[in-house]
């Protein structure tokens, strides 16, 4: 859903190599800018030492924090050609065969006939079975998956149960566990464990809600592990605090109405956040997601930044949208909250009207609040 603010303190920390420049961008946040911002929470946490309710409240205008049913969450950690899973006891196929497995083996899944998968031990190549997919398997605490996820971790460890589903002849990894151990899972993966304690646990509540609006029962899976929806490393990823924020918060979530509400969030907001509709480009408008002032985002290394790129840079990320040379580049429109919407990208040839998103994934930059100046190098 965003890139995590582990990944934005580590690039904080990059010194970066002066250069001279033909365009200079400076702009403000990190992200869409849309709901709860981390670090304002943060702020709110340690400097007023508000609840997580008050933060809640003050981000999703007009909603309540309620409790609600527990439920399982299905997230997708890999597809792969044939995964190799450890620490499992039990497999058990789609037609209900059981068959046993030892935790200290690593076993090798492939496809095999139309839509079944074979169980091969890997310590010394012999078939255990052959099953029909889907297959789900158990072991004790967690069950392991070796090679890289899709969110990063080599070799994790995973609670509940895995379920493998041959796809197109490929696998798909999904762990299928409770909603409160994946929270585990996921806190300290989107939110640094060492913030105060009431920022983790109005974490733990959105990270609750969001993945609640974000279940599919008729799919595979609900949820990726990584940014395209939140950050969960499984076991790799659980630390104390955050456990015990999300244990503090247990079956809370924030709803508005009778609904629960879809709760995005974002690392930095620049001071300001997004509506919905500026953030995402368009839409109607939802009530609880408007903009709302976000005093402590000053506290971010990203509250303000700056871009600089020379004209060569410039002309190579936006090859794909200029209509000749690079002349110039103007914005043209924004919204309420200074977010583009639009840059006239003005070509020897013609001006081309560029979205502020594409402008922003072009030239690689924080979020969408940024003007543009022309700098003569001459």
């Amino acid at each position: 859903m965003r890139r995590t603010l582990a990944l934005a303190l580590l690039l904080a920390a990059a010194a970066a190599a002066p250069a001279r420049a033909d365009y200079v961008i400076e702009g403000r946040g990190w992200g869409h800018g849309v709901g709860m911002s981390q670090y304002g929470a943060y702020g709110y946490a340690l400097n007023e030492h508000r609840s997580f309710r008050f933060i809640l409240g003050h981000y999703y205008t007009g909603t309540s924090v309620r409790r609600v049913a527990s439920s399982r969450i299905r997230v997708l950690l890999r597809r792969t050609s044939k995964p190799k899973l450890c620490g499992a006891t039990l497999v058990r196929d789609a037609g209900g065969r059981r068959v046993k497995l030892r935790d200290t083996r690593v076993y090798r899944f492939s496809n095999w006939g139309a839509g079944g998968l074979q169980v091969t031990d890997t310590s010394n190549g012999h078939r255990r079975a052959r099953l029909r997919a889907p297959v789900r398997v158990s072991g004790g605490a967690s069950v392991c998956l070796r090679g890289a996820a899709e969110n990063g971790v080599k070799g994790g460890s995973y609670r509940g149960v895995l379920r493998l589903h041959r796809d197109r002849g490929a696998t798909l990894v999904v762990d299928d566990l409770s909603l409160e151990s994946y929270l585990q899972g996921v806190v300290a993966s989107e939110m640094p464990a060492s913030w105060p304690a009431e920022a983790l646990k109005a974490q733990a509540v959105v990270a609750r809600s969001y993945a609640l609006r974000s279940r599919r029962p008729g799919e595979r899976f609900d949820v990726y592990a990584d940014t395209r929806s939140q950050v969960y490393r499984g076991v790799a990823g659980e630390v104390a605090a955050a456990t015990a924020a999300v244990r503090a918060t247990r079956a809370l979530a924030v709803t508005y109405g009778v609904e629960i509400a879809q709760t995005f969030f974002h690392a930095t907001s620049g001071g300001r956040t997004a509506a919905n509709e500026e953030g995402f480009g368009g839409g109607l408008a939802i009530p609880y997601l408007r903009s709302v002032e976000d005093p402590y985002d000053s506290l971010s290394p990203f509250h303000a930044w700056t871009v600089r790129l020379d004209d060569r840079d410039a002309q190579r990320k936006l090859a794909s949208v200029r209509e000749g040379d690079l002349d110039g580049l103007e914005v043209s429109a924004t919204t309420p909250t200074g977010r583009v919407t639009s840059v006239d990208v003005i070509g020897s040839d013609a001006t081309a009207p560029v979205s502020g998103g594409e402008v922003r994934r072009l030239l690689e930059l924080r979020s969408t609040w940024f003007t543009i100046r022309r700098e003569d190098t001459r």
